[in-house]
This record gives C-alpha cells, sequence and structure tokens, in this order.
C-alpha cells in the first residue's frame, strides 16, 4: 500500500493519502469521540494510539490530528504502520 504524507496548515494535523478508497467518494466520517471510532476499523486503530487527538476519514485520505505536546516523529511511524495493517487485514464477514 502506498501512502503520501501530506502537510495542512496546521502543524498538529496530517493528511494521509491512500491508494484504496476507505469510503465511497463524497462521504466522510469525523472520528474524536471514543465509541464513535468502532464504526471504522482504521479510525478504531488509529485513535488507539497514544498521542492521536482525532482522526477524520475521507474516500481515500485519512486526516489525523496529534495531541500538541506530542512530536510528528513520535506519532507519524506509528500511523502509518497502523493505517497498513488494517488496510492488510480482511473484513469479517467479507
Amino acid at each position: 500500500m502506498t501512502i503520501t504524507v501530506i502537510p495542512t496548515r496546521s502543524e498538529h494535523t496530517i493528511t494521509f493519502k491512500v491508494d484504496k478508497a476507505l469510503l465511497p467518494y463524497g462521504k466522510s466520517i469525523p472520528f474524536s469521540e471514543p465509541g464513535v471510532s468502532k464504526f471504522h476499523p482504521i479510525a478504531e486503530a488509529l485513535m488507539a494510539i497514544e498521542g492521536v487527538n482525532s482522526a477524520w476519514i475521507m474516500a481515500d485520505e485519512i486526516m489525523v490530528t496529534k495531541e500538541t505536546e506530542i512530536r510528528w516523529a513520535t506519532v507519524k511511524p506509528k500511523v502509518m504502520e497502523t493505517i497498513r495493517r488494517v488496510q492488510a487485514t480482511p473484513v469479517k464477514g467479507g
């Protein structure tokens, strides 16, 4: 899986563009509340990473915001590994 890292205007937010559709085009789901992330396997895995504050999944992109006191050097490799791992896992029942 190819993941392209795209900076945003905020130093605490990065967009991770993947080469596979995560949601239908035009749909998006923001995740920042505990319990809501269970509706998408990538969001659930990302929200479990220490330092991740929120995730927003859109078509083939995941916008991740980290906590202000955490450095991207700590969080970004974990986010990328998590995206790859979850995308490689077969969907239950599918």
